[in-house]
């Protein structure tokens, strides 16, 4: 059932892709806001707020599929399909992939940009938070490396991740209730890392913990995967020599991981180790994105940067290697569903 479900949310998604439905999320952030706000008149701490709004949000979900699991299975298939279409998301990002590959190819640099910073409005569209944009500053080489990055990134967070608490739960019956659960969490820990503006409290010191473990294990399946569809060996060695470097530096635990892993497999360099990054409390998705965070010290403002470290050891990213990451990237779809349809066919003859 968990894998007709996966198919048919991944085949809906391409046929009507969840990208058109920018107000059912912002709807989604507006309930958290709320959810928020109600919470925060009772002075509840960040974890109550955290784990009200994820378990709370993921019960209610799983109760209504085991109601209409009993009712018919059928039932209970359907709702699993679209509680997949809303949370997994291949779509939310691969069009804009797409359209800045495109552009490139057609050598129009600044057609690019602008899909670039479409691209980061609707993820500030999804959190709630405004940002200072500036892929318009971007060489087309550092263009093509935001995008990988951005890519590999979303990847995690709105495919495998997903996927792997879907899948984790559905052991249980309650499949959609991982699904809801990772995407709230998700959401509510970058709103509030974003929200702090590059400040450290204890909302963003919590939900950087939280993140940690909610995709340390699947960061590290995504990456494994990764590297048996890419370039094995390059991934683990990246994977294995970078990634701590990159956590020393104020990257997420989930980030250096995928990032390493995934650069290695396309044989690329995403960061020579000369690139500027602020080592300011931020998860490295929006740092890269909004650019750098200015300080007050001594009542002027300055930028506190440091090296962003090395990512990867291959070739210098060029138009090519964007239809390369389209091809690990449905390689390693088509290598998970693959081992579902093993799994379910033993489980079957078994």
């Amino acid at each position: 059932m968990s894998l007709i479900a996966i198919l048919g949310a991944l085949l809906l998604e391409q046929i009507f892709p969840l990208s058109s439905y920018t107000r059912l999320r912002v709807g989604l952030r507006r309930a958290i806001e709320y959810i928020e706000h109600a919470l925060s008149t009772d002075n509840a701490k960040p974890w109550q707020t955290f784990w009200f709004i994820t378990v709370v949000g993921g019960l209610l979900t799983g109760l209504v599929g085991l109601i209409f699991q009993t009712i018919h299975p059928v039932l209970g298939l359907l709702f699993s399909l679209m509680v997949l279409y809303l949370t997994l998301g291949i779509r939310q990002f691969s069009h804009f992939f797409t359209k800045i590959r495109m552009a490139l190819n057609a050598n129009q640099g600044d057609v690019a940009r602008i899909e670039l910073a479409a691209w980061l409005h609707e993820e500030a569209e999804i959190t709630g938070y405004r940002g200072s944009v500036v892929p318009d500053k971007l060489s087309d080489t550092e263009l093509i490396r935001q995008s990988l990055e951005l890519a590999l990134l979303s990847s995690l967070r709105y495919v495998f991740a997903g996927l792997f608490w879907f899948l984790l739960f559905a052991l249980v019956g309650l499949g959609p209730m991982g699904a809801v659960f990772y995407r709230l969490s998700d959401l509510v820990s970058r709103r509030w890392i974003l929200r702090a503006d590059g400040k450290r409290d204890q909302f963003t010191v919590y939900a950087r913990k939280m993140m940690h473990w909610i995709e340390f294990l699947p960061a590290r399946c995504a990456a494994m995967i990764y590297a048996i569809v890419g370039n094995f060996e390059d991934a683990i060695f990246c994977w294995r020599t970078q990634a701590q470097k990159l956590r020393g530096l104020g990257e997420t635990d989930a980030s250096a991981v995928i990032l390493t892993s995934g650069a290695g497999a396309l044989n690329i360099t995403l960061r020579n180790g000369l690139m500027v990054k602020n080592q300011l409390p931020m998860d490295e998705h929006e740092q890269a994105l909004y650019g750098d965070i200015k300080t007050t010290r001594d009542g002027e403002a300055v930028e506190e940067q440091s090296l962003a470290g090395q990512i990867g050891m291959g070739n210098v990213p060029d138009v090519r290697t964007l239809q390369s990451a389209v091809g690990v990237f449905w390689r390693s779809m088509v290598f998970v569903l693959a081992l579902l349809l093993m799994l379910t066919v033993s489980k079957l003859l078994g």
